[in-house]
């Protein structure tokens, strides 16, 4: 187990809810792909991310509700905010008002207690760091619902506005994962916590960018474009876009290769490289796509994401 700086062992008490129940059977049925990172992470650091990704994916889950109006959502939203800083319960109520979760959502959903009154279990700091991450993110998604009101077609005007929400969502994931290590191990990284801090922003930006990409046929259907530009896009200029933001994920991409191998620890490696390693292959997949297969749903196969962990394991032994 890493060494915590600033801050006692992990309580047993999280560490068994993470490893039998929130974090194995819950997380798995919400996100198999970052389940397999989380799973090879060292358990002090496990709990905590794990933790923080629960919350964050609760938060998701309230956001994208369709069968509860945006009015409802924003103000769980908030409620759900509130109740990370002061602990309130009354509003978890409201939660029945959501509707057309998948299976695992609302596994997640009925267990929001138990995600909830886990952070007090956290040393000081982490609660600190899980608290201030899942913030950002539910200011992000909250803007989200507002930004993208109204009938027809909304769209975002400008770069700036991407660029925002990408680090509001996903870009400050990779500053908690940092500041985690750093704060688990002060001999996390063999570069400086600035550097890690910009390559961990790079990175988590990056994954945004190519969900973004991959879903734009879905968004378009519901009324939203996250590309920016004027008036509803043709297939013309969505297929520069595409061009364009795929260069620019790529580069998030490189930054996350850099933040990898600078890692000291063969799981904190294994576990960092690999979802980089899926969203390549993403990218690549979106880059040779015609019109056809990118609105139908791009991912990643079982059987190449098996061979890219094989690839993540030699990643972390050899660099």
């Amino acid at each position: 187990m890493h060494r915590l700086v600033g801050g006692p062992i992990l309580g047993e008490d999280l560490l068994v809810a993470m490893q039998s129940g929130l974090a194995t059977k819950v997380l798995k049925n919400v996100s198999r792909s970052f389940y397999l990172s989380l799973r090879f992470l060292p358990l002090g650091f496990r709990a905590p991310a794990s933790l923080g990704y629960l919350l964050a994916r609760l938060s998701d889950t309230i956001a994208d509700a369709g069968g509860a109006s945006p009015e409802d959502r924003k103000s769980l939203l908030a409620e759900f905010r509130d109740s990370m800083e002061s602990g309130k319960r009354d509003w978890l109520g409201g939660l029945d008002r959501l509707t057309g979760l998948s299976e695992g959502e609302e596994r997640l959903v009925v267990r929001t207690n138990e995600c909830l009154d886990a952070i007090v279990e956290l040393p000081e700091w982490q609660q600190n760091s899980v608290r201030k991450v899942v913030g950002i993110i539910t200011e992000g998604q909250s803007w989200d619902l507002v930004r993208f009101e109204g009938e027809g077609l909304v769209r975002l005007d400008g770069d700036e506005e991407l660029h925002r929400y990408t680090y509001q969502v996903a870009g400050c994931v990779g500053e908690f994962w940092t500041e985690l290590g750093f704060g688990c191990d002060e001999n996390f990284a063999s570069k400086t916590k600035a550097q890690m801090l910009e390559w961990g922003r790079d990175f988590g930006r990056s994954l945004q960018l190519i969900n973004i990409l991959r879903d734009v046929a879905e968004d378009l259907k519901n009324g939203r474009c996250y590309l920016p530009g004027e008036g509803k896009p043709e297939e013309e200029e969505l297929i520069v876009l595409r061009r364009k933001w795929i260069e620019e994920a790529s580069a998030g991409l490189d930054s996350a290769e850099k933040y990898a191998r600078a890692l000291h620890g063969k799981r904190m490696r294994f576990a960092t490289i690999l979802p980089a390693m899926i969203g390549r292959r993403t990218l690549e997949l979106l880059e040779a796509a015609n019109w056809e297969e990118w609105h139908g749903r791009l991912k990643v196969s079982r059987s190449e994401v098996k061979k890219m962990m094989l690839g993540a394991v030699k990643f972390a032994i050899w660099g």
